[in-house]
């Protein structure tokens, strides 16, 4: 009987025990007061012991993180370096595959001249025709969507063409863009690829410059007031198309 109630005892006493007792201790990884630790995982950070140094483990392809955190930690408040953002990116995200971005290319021009095809069968058709001017247009309003979003995206691999990222090829490179921005702009948006690529890069070394960009007509905020009406109007218009 005394071994059953100091057995029943032991028991008891062992269930009132809290799980976690029982666990072996860990040691949880100090965070650093360092910008660039809140870009990096809690698993990346490994402590060996309470007095030793924490271990950046820095995985492959981003050995120049810690030429980064020197450079970042003059002022919480200053704002990164183009340069210093483009070391935190991985190395492939500069890589351009010619292959792929003909393959965009090609599936962009394919849904314009589908869109594009299905569009003038349906207004040169006996049944547009015969509608009334608003039937008409409600007919048509869904297909000129659709096409106008195909003209989109081949103008946004325009704009790739025109900074010249759809083929880094060191042979062919400059003509493959050449080509696909005279076939994206000039044909099928009808804007001239090489005035609008000079015009462009001008807007991108003075972006947002008052007189010297030409892509937008900045001005300060102060002087709304004295805006001609038609520009005031078109800035308060411009987010609804």
């Amino acid at each position: 009987m005394k071994f059953s109630i100091a057995t029943s005892l032991t028991l008891l006493s062992l269930a009132a025990t809290p799980c976690h007792a029982f666990a072996p201790p860990r040691t949880h990884p100090a965070r650093t007061s360092s910008s660039l630790a809140s870009s990096i995982m809690a698993d990346d950070v490994v402590g060996t012991g309470k007095d030793d140094e924490l271990k950046l483990a820095i995985p492959e392809g981003m050995k120049p993180m810690i030429d980064i955190e020197k450079d970042m930690q003059t002022d919480i408040n200053t704002v990164p370096k183009i340069g210093t953002i483009g070391k935190m990116l991985p190395a492939d995200t500069w890589e351009v595959d010619t292959a792929t971005s003909l393959m965009y290319t090609a599936i962009d021009l394919a849904a314009v001249i589908t869109s594009m095809g299905f569009l003038d069968m349906v207004v040169t058709s006996d049944i547009y025709h015969s509608l009334p001017m608003y039937a008409q247009a409600l007919m048509v309003m869904p297909l000129q969507v659709l096409t106008g979003f195909a003209m989109w995206c081949t103008w946004c691999i325009g704009h790739d063409a025109g900074h010249g990222t759809v083929s880094k090829n060191a042979k062919w490179g400059n003509l493959i863009n050449r080509v696909v921005g005279e076939i994206t702009h000039s044909v099928v948006c009808l804007t001239p690829f090489v005035p609008w690529q000079m015009s462009h890069r001008k807007h991108h070394l003075n972006h947002n410059h008052l007189e010297k960009d030409f892509s937008h007509q900045w001005y300060v905020r102060e002087e709304r007031d004295n805006l001609h009406p038609l520009i005031e109007l078109g800035y308060t218009t411009r987010m609804l198309f």
